[in-house]
């Protein structure tokens, strides 16, 4: 019982906020595909969009200095 009530409560703290987040911000309601391999994919997208959403936020310089030498113009891809 108390072990249960323990669980509850880091439940509520860690888990349940994102789910929130996701079905309210990120339109995750519905999720209009058809099997369970799309589905999957859909919610691997919304996470992966709430994950950069944090990084942009919480990030810092250092998130933005890795992001800007990215997308510099000495990185040239040739074949």
């Amino acid at each position: 019982e108390a072990y249960g009530k323990q669980m509850m409560i880091i439940r509520k703290s860690t888990v349940e906020p994102i789910i929130g987040n996701l079905i309210e911000y990120l339109g995750m309601r519905k999720v209009n595909t058809i099997g369970i391999k799309l589905a999957n994919k859909c919610m691997i997208m919304a996470g992966i969009a709430y994950n950069l959403k944090k990084l942009i936020k919480y990030g810092g310089k250092c998130f933005w200095d890795a992001l800007l030498s990215l997308l510099s113009p000495r990185f040239v891809f040739s074949l």
